[in-house]
């Protein structure tokens, strides 16, 4: 076994603990996400339709987010981490790490991508279903119907890409068998032992009951990527098909 893989298993196995509460509480928060689609279907016409439902999910999930960038703050030592800590040190601290991320969501008719952060694409600028968050928080009664379907599919999505983005859990994440088995080893292939550095050559995906997100794609001006995918997930396959032409380019 290499040195360079010995080193990044010794970095996963120093993971923090709250890793795992993490990747719990991101596949509780899609479960109930889940559920609610039982009796209000994702689509277009069904994005701004209100529910208590969705509060819950809405304040759980985004909660959440907040709670995985303070303790990653904390665990890095960096200059602004605790409590106090804001959407906009969020931002300036992690920002760039997620402004260009989506994640394919299954929840719907077909799949598609959704961009929670794209409002933080050229700096900062507020994130509507954050916003939904910050006034159910304080009133969720006069503000219900701000709860809606498509604040709670971002806030889900939110939480399921700064969960793969923070690097503090990774050995979480792969634990819960949420690593596409199919992918080829995603430590060959950075040399930070971070999934969130893996580049696209390594067909990595993580997959969730509602959501995948391909690693190294998103945000590239070139992948050099044919039209397919290495995935045992059918599903995954279907939406790369259709969508390869908008993330890949093909080599000369």
């Amino acid at each position: 076994m290499s040195a360079v893989i010995l080193r990044d298993i010794h970095q996963l196995r120093d993971a923090p603990a709250f890793g795992v509460i993490a990747v719990e509480g991101l596949l509780s928060a899609e479960a109930a996400l889940q559920e609610a689609l039982r009796y209000v279907p994702y689509c277009d016409e069904h994005r701004g339709v209100w529910s208590p439902a969705f509060t819950r999910i809405i304040l759980d999930a985004a909660s959440q987010v907040d709670s995985v960038w303070k303790a990653t703050a904390r665990r890095l030592a960096l200059p602004r981490a605790g409590d106090r800590m804001t959407i906009r040190d969020h931002f300036d601290e992690f920002g760039a790490i997620v402004a260009k991320q989506q994640a394919v969501f299954f929840g719907g008719l077909t799949p598609c991508a959704v961009s929670p952060f794209q409002g933080w694409h050229s700096g900062y600028s507020p994130l509507a279903w954050w916003d939904a968050y910050n006034v159910l928080k304080h009133d969720r009664f006069s503000h219900q119907t701000e709860a809606t379907l498509a604040h709670a599919v971002n806030a889900v999505a939110a939480l399921f890409l700064t969960t793969i983005y923070s690097g503090s859990c990774d050995l979480a994440l792969i634990s819960a068998m949420l690593l596409d088995p199919s992918s080829s080893n995603p430590w060959a292939f950075t040399t930070t032992g971070l999934l969130r550095d893996v580049n696209f050559e390594c067909h990595a995906k993580l997959e969730t009951k509602l959501f995948a997100h391909p690693l190294g794609i998103f945000g590239l001006d070139n992948c050099n990527l044919s039209n397919y995918w290495m995935s045992g997930s059918p599903r995954f396959n279907i939406w790369w098909a259709l969508n390869a032409q908008n993330y890949t380019t093909r080599k000369p």
